[in-house]
């Protein structure tokens, strides 16, 4: 998850200053020193644009009342009708009002509330940031792969293009995606290791988002102009995972901790990568290799049963991911039903898994990818359910936070480009279903 400073610091937070040993789920263990009504404040309500184009963190911890909002948008009350931000936001929602008009009536307003969401932390600029409090004020490749999926989606195909052609700029050759970049600089703000898991998240983006474009010139003329980005990940892959026969090297995650090995996670972005790739090239050999990394997903991790580590770690939020991502006969429905159950927390989401802190939490990432990979599982009342669960825990403005605390009140970050693009993803899946 985002907003970080200090990775090491991070994981004796998020693992209980050390009381879990190798291998152990430990939630007992850790709820007894541990408070599970752990407060934590809202950092804003909602992000608004001001006339000149400027955010302002609004309601929340900020000094700008959430009253000064203007009703049903991301932009404050005195912006004028017609200035630019207003117009670009009249012109980003009526583009997806197609797409909007055909989604279930019951999260209507949820996806219109998520689609504003990305759209004030990414307008005007070449890729939304992950959120506008200070720490997450940058782009993660993972959270700019989702987003373009997301609007892409939607029907909003130039911005979701944008992203892909921004993250190909980033790119260097023969390097993993940093863990986030300075929209401003093009560099990674600090000494984060790089992460594997963007290589295979930007592929599967690549292949998302090519689909989704209405038309075949218009799918070769973008296929065209990011055949750079796909070239260097794929070649990534190859030489990460040995054509798809190797595990790839071990990374941070999206729990943004230093490893010592091979998450769960890091499988299925990596086996995500090697799918899209296989779609986008049409090479032969890069279907071998993506039939070639799912049977070592599954002989690595099947046996302990799909655990954050191959024999150990517990449940982990990211089995969810091969089926949001594409891999749709790899985990059992069953099991992403019971993942619900194993990680739930008081308010009624979800942690990112096991061997998280048991603070009373529920963490929106999570919750929604659980609601994505429910939704493209097919299990529509069980997404459905989630979607319910994520809309009635926004913030007062009617954003996604990072955060739920344990008697149901948003905390932390507000609005979160990751969450909104899963909520988005997930309407649509169960607008298609």
């Amino acid at each position: 998850m985002e907003g970080t400073s200090s990775l090491p610091a991070r994981r004796s937070l998020l693992l209980g200053g050390g009381l879990l040993g190798a291998g152990a789920l430990g939630a007992g263990a850790l709820a007894l020193r541990e408070d599970p009504r752990t407060e934590a404040p809202l950092l804003s309500a909602t992000v608004a644009i001001a006339a000149d184009g400027r955010r302002h963190l609004v309601g929340g911890d900020s000094s700008i009342p959430a009253s000064r909002l203007r009703p049903g948008t991301r932009l404050l009350a005195s912006v004028p009708e017609d200035a630019a931000p207003a117009r670009r936001a009249d012109a980003f929602m009526a583009t997806a009002r197609p797409w909007l008009d055909t989604v279930p009536a019951a999260h209507a307003e949820l996806a219109a509330s998520a689609l504003a969401d990305l759209w004030v932390l990414g307008d005007d600029a070449p890729a939304p940031v992950a959120g506008w409090s200070r720490s997450w004020r940058y782009l993660w490749p993972r959270d700019g792969a989702f987003c373009a999926v997301a609007l892409a989606r939607a029907g909003l195909h130039d911005e979701a293009l944008g992203i892909l052609s921004h993250l190909q700029s980033l790119q260097r050759e023969g390097s993993w995606f940093e863990a986030r970049y300075d929209l401003a600089t093009g560099r990674a703000p600090d000494d984060r290791p790089p992460q594997f898991d963007g290589t295979g998240l930007v592929l599967w983006a690549v292949a998302e988002v090519l689909e989704a474009l209405p038309t075949p010139e218009r799918r070769a003329t973008a296929a065209a102009g990011l055949e750079r980005l796909v070239t260097r990940s794929r070649d990534l892959l190859r030489s990460g995972t040995g054509h798809g026969e190797q595990l790839p090297p071990v990374s941070p995650d999206y729990w943004e901790l230093r490893e010592r090995s091979v998450t769960l996670a890091l499988m299925a972005t990596t086996l995500a990568g090697w799918q899209a790739a296989a779609t986008v090239t049409g090479e032969s050999g890069d279907a071998e290799a993506a039939e070639a990394f799912t049977a070592l997903l599954r002989e690595e991790f099947g046996p302990a049963g799909y655990q954050r580590y191959a024999r150990r770690g517990g449940a982990d939020s990211a089995l969810a991911l091969p089926t949001a991502l594409g891999a749709a006969d790899l985990v059992p429905t069953a099991d992403l039903t019971r993942l619900g159950d194993l990680l739930r927390r008081p308010a009624g989401g979800i942690a990112p898994g096991a061997r998280w802190k048991q603070d009373g939490i529920s963490w929106t990432p999570s919750t929604s990818l659980l609601a994505l990979g429910l939704a493209r599982a097919g299990a529509d009342d069980e997404a459905g359910s989630l979607l319910t669960w994520l809309a009635e825990h926004r913030t007062a403005a009617g954003s996604l936070s990072e955060k739920v605390l344990y008697d149901g009140r948003p905390a932390a970050v507000a609005p979160l480009a990751w969450t909104a693009a899963n909520t988005i993803l997930t309407i649509d899946a169960l607008r298609e279903g």
